[in-house]
């Protein structure tokens, strides 16, 4: 899987291809990363010098909610740690794997 990742990334620059067009661009890739990967849930730190992706927000959370799965979504600067620090970040992750029930540990299934 990590493989594909980066043989990807490589090939296709994401936050150009999309933020450039359409917003169906973005959700098309949404939509194909949780059918293919089988996800569970969807994690969107969001850079805060992107005003111009705060419409975005809603339109994912939407996109999520028709996929069924659940999602998070926080502003963070990359730069400075301040605005959301780590700490803090770490604490939403684990407060929204503990509310959507993701994570927990299941006993091994005995032959």
């Amino acid at each position: 899987m990590f493989q594909g990742f980066a043989k990807r990334s490589l090939l296709d620059a994401h936050m150009i291809r999309q933020s450039r067009g359409r917003v169906n661009i973005m959700l098309d890739d949404l939509a194909r990363v949780v059918k293919d990967f089988k996800i569970d849930c969807v994690i969107q730190a969001r850079h805060m010098g992107h005003k111009d992706h705060s419409a975005n927000v809603g339109l994912i959370r939407d996109a999520c909610r028709d996929l069924g799965v659940p999602v998070l979504q926080f502003p963070l600067d990359i730069l400075d740690p301040r605005y959301t620090p780590l700490e803090e970040v770490k604490e939403k992750i684990s407060q929204f794997f503990m509310a959507m029930g993701l994570g927990e540990r299941q006993a091994p299934v005995s032959a």
